[in-house]
């Protein structure tokens, strides 16, 4: 047996011998002398690289994953070679919308370098985190979960872990999400730190609104406002959204904004109760909107809160009327990459539009019929008759008249004050949609969502004291579902 063994390590050892001899002629001489990745967050990162080769090197690449991405890439670094020693570098820059990377995510990289006669070396795969470099970071870890805090928030940042441990361990099994790949987290301590940390986005939003949290599905990162009132609120709704993202999105197409806000708000471990009071506004004044038919949100501030109340009312509706494996299933048929409408009549046997109407009975809310859109015929216009064009014929039309003859336009009247939702519908509903891009280039940003309050409103609540007064005079209906 001794001599078997000896004999196994000898063939073992040879064998390696002879797969780095081959690796050495296949690489043709070439080594790495030396390398590095820095982080020079907000503007880039910066990729160096020295090596040494006894034949001219040709090009020398670098190649990389952000985060959870599907798609690499793939980019040249810049070189001179003196002798047999070459340096070379790479800024890729991340300071546009559209090449935006969150702190804290994870790239994982590995360089090619080629010489002229075609050699080739590949360094193996290694992985950088992208830090924020203005602060010095400390982390906590449990399982795949990582937050990233700086400064004496220990406890902070314990609390926000905890949520979303806590979220993973509900949420994950209700949807089969993947609760093994990293998700990272960078905690700020204070709006302006977060701020600069965000995306480029609209300057009226960034504004008049706190960003407390966002999500960035695609690579699996979170960024929390650790100094707002609901820290694990915000981490659970937000952490929540990858889970989706990975349970239900398909390459073809992602899961329903309705359904996908509404499980973020299903799986908020400190929910407030504005969705719900602006659910009970909506049923009271006959405002339910069409929710599982709209492919996105509203555009009436009014009417986004309301949407969020829906969404999550109807969530809690399909969990507790046909329980939490259903759920699971509906997201792996979407996942496979069939459409929600057929998704939910193979795994709830009905259409989306009766899903919608059975939770509506559970509230006592008249039926959604949906437009007969089949039934609607174009309005016939008659062609124009072109006619010569003369002076005569335009002095007819009046284009000829003098300065006297052109009447004052009428005073428009003074705008009507919005409601009471209007007002205050600026916070978790509205701040929850993605910044608008300020040009064309944004619209490649990482997808994410985010939730926030105005600035000068302290809370996350959407209604102030006399938002709620108001709604006192409302007409609530007798039957209520109670989730």
């Amino acid at each position: 047996m001794g001599r078997i063994r000896i004999l196994l390590i000898a063939t073992a050892a040879g064998l390696l011998l002879f797969q780095t001899g081959a690796a050495m002629a296949q690489s043709g001489g070439i080594e790495v002398v030396s390398s590095s990745v820095t982080s020079e967050f907000p503007s880039g990162i910066r990729f160096l690289l020295e090596a040494r080769s006894e034949i001219d090197i040709e090009e020398i690449a670098v190649r990389f994953r952000i985060g959870e991405q599907t798609r690499g890439e793939y980019n040249y670094l810049e070189f001179e070679q003196a002798g047999q020693v070459v340096d070379s570098e790479l800024f890729f820059r991340t300071s546009t919308g559209a090449k935006y990377i969150p702190p804290g995510t994870i790239i994982r990289f590995n360089f090619e370098i080629t010489d002229v006669d075609g050699n080739q070396l590949d360094t193996e795969q290694e992985e950088f985190i992208y830090e924020d470099v203005r602060f010095q970071w400390n982390e906590i870890s449990d399982g795949a979960v990582t937050v990233a805090y700086h400064g004496p928030v220990l406890r902070r940042a314990e609390a926000i872990l905890d949520a979303i441990i806590e979220t993973n361990g509900i949420m994950g099994p209700i949807l089969g999400a993947d609760l093994e790949e990293p998700i990272r987290v960078t905690v700020y301590n204070n709006v302006p730190e977060m701020l600069d940390a965000l995306p480029p986005g609209s300057t009226t939003i960034r504004r008049e609104l706190v960003t407390e949290g966002q999500a960035f599905v695609n690579v699996g990162t979170l960024l929390v406002l650790g100094s707002g009132n609901q820290a694990r609120g915000t981490a659970a709704h937000e952490v929540t959204h990858i889970l989706t993202h990975r349970a239900g999105d398909s390459v073809f197409r992602n899961v329903p904004q309705w359904l996908d806000e509404g499980l973020s708000e299903y799986g908020n471990l400190e929910p407030g109760i504005s969705y719900d009071i602006a659910l009970q506004y909506a049923l009271a004044n006959d405002r339910l909107l069409p929710i599982t038919s709209m492919p996105a949100l509203p555009g009436n501030p009014e009417d986004v809160i309301i949407f969020y109340g829906q969404a999550r009312s109807v969530v809690q509706f399909m969990v507790s009327e046909y329980g939490t494996d259903t759920m699971g299933e509906l997201m792996a048929t979407m996942k496979s990459g069939t459409n929600v409408d057929d998704a939910i009549l193979e795994v709830y046997g009905v259409s989306r539009v009766e899903l919608e109407n059975l939770w509506r009975d559970t509230l006592g809310a008249p039926e959604f019929v949906p437009p007969n859109l089949d039934g609607l015929l174009p309005t016939p216009i008659p062609a124009p008759v072109i006619e010569l064009f003369t002076i005569d014929s335009l002095r007819e039309t009046g284009a000829a008249a003098t300065p006297e003859a052109v009447e004052e336009p009428t005073p428009t009247a003074e705008p009507e004050p919005t409601s009471i939702l209007a007002q205050q519908a600026t916070s978790e509903a509205v701040a929850k949609a993605p910044d608008e891009p300020e040009d064309p280039a944004q619209a490649g940003q990482p997808a994410g969502g985010a939730c926030g309050v105005p600035m000068d409103g302290g809370s996350t609540e959407l209604f102030t004291l006399g938002g709620l007064l108001g709604l006192i005079g409302l007409r609530v209906r007798k039957k209520r579902y109670s989730p």
